[in-house]
């Protein structure tokens, strides 16, 4: 079969399109809001609304039954209030981060001491409880709220 040279300008515009259409995308994107730790943040997803406070980023001395740290525990305290509509927390979407943007994944494979629990939340209620991360490189001075394209929410000692 041969490759025509229309097929091949057809694939580099196509190409070229999808190029500016994800740059015209991200360039979009809201900036994330900077918090000092112990500030409310609000996150909107459609009709619910849910407000976030993150506090007390630190080395935990806890053990954590089936799990094994590749580093040193940190841990962090969070809140998850339902402001709108029935809310459910989405753990998994916190990270610590150190100085030099290394970032360290919530720890959500088993059941943590003290852990703020995922399940739903109804409007005008909240939930606390303990987020933890394996740090193993540089200690972390903040905590960030990634949507999974992007920092949605960052608290820090910095802000």
């Amino acid at each position: 079969m041969k490759f025509s040279t229309t097929a091949a300008k057809t694939a580099a515009g196509a190409a070229g399109i999808a190029a500016v259409s994800v740059f015209a995308a991200t360039t979009a994107m809201a900036e994330p809001a900077i918090q000092p730790f112990g500030t409310p943040e609000q996150l909107h997803d459609g009709a619910l609304s849910t407000s976030y406070t993150v506090s007390n980023l630190g080395p935990a001395n806890v053990v954590i039954p089936g799990y094994q740290p590749d580093g040193k525990l940190y841990q962090a305290d969070v809140t998850a209030r339902a402001d709108r509509g029935t809310v459910t927390p989405l753990v998994t979407a916190f990270n610590a981060r150190a100085a030099n943007s290394d970032t360290y994944r919530v720890i959500n494979t088993v059941p943590t001491p003290g852990g703020i629990n995922p399940g739903p939340i109804a409007q005008g209620a909240s939930a606390d409880g303990k987020i933890y991360f394996d740090v193993t490189g540089p200690p972390p001075d903040g905590v960030v709220y990634n949507d999974g394209v992007q920092d949605v929410m960052i608290w820090t000692n910095k802000a």
